[in-house]
């Protein structure tokens, strides 16, 4: 699962070191809310089973369900240590939030 998780933040996780922010390129094959798991495991080098469940912070089916019927859709939450924001046309950007540490 670690080789997976090197492999996305590879080919899916850009480091803009000017804001201090990821960009995810989306895998369009997978759910947005896999991609954003996927993409905070591959930020942090750990498992997406160490990280909290997706669900204890947002409904991945109802955001699945907005940005599936939305053309304008912006939605930001706080996730993991880090601050997500999403919109409908696929940006995912990832910016951690304060001094939080990192998973251990």
């Amino acid at each position: 699962m670690m080789a997976q998780t090197n492999d996305w933040k590879d080919s899916h996780v850009t480091y803009d070191e000017a804001t201090g922010s990821y960009r995810v390129d989306r895998d369009s094959s997978e759910l947005l809310s896999t991609n954003v798991v996927l993409s905070i495991a591959a930020i942090e080098g750990v498992r997406p089973t160490q990280l909290p469940p997706l669900a204890q912070t947002i409904d991945p089916d109802a955001l699945e369900t907005v940005f599936g019927c939305s053309e304008d859709a912006i939605l930001s939450f706080s996730y993991a240590g880090y601050r997500v924001t999403l919109d409908a046309l696929g940006s995912i950007e990832v910016v951690p939030i304060g001094d939080t540490q990192p998973l251990q």
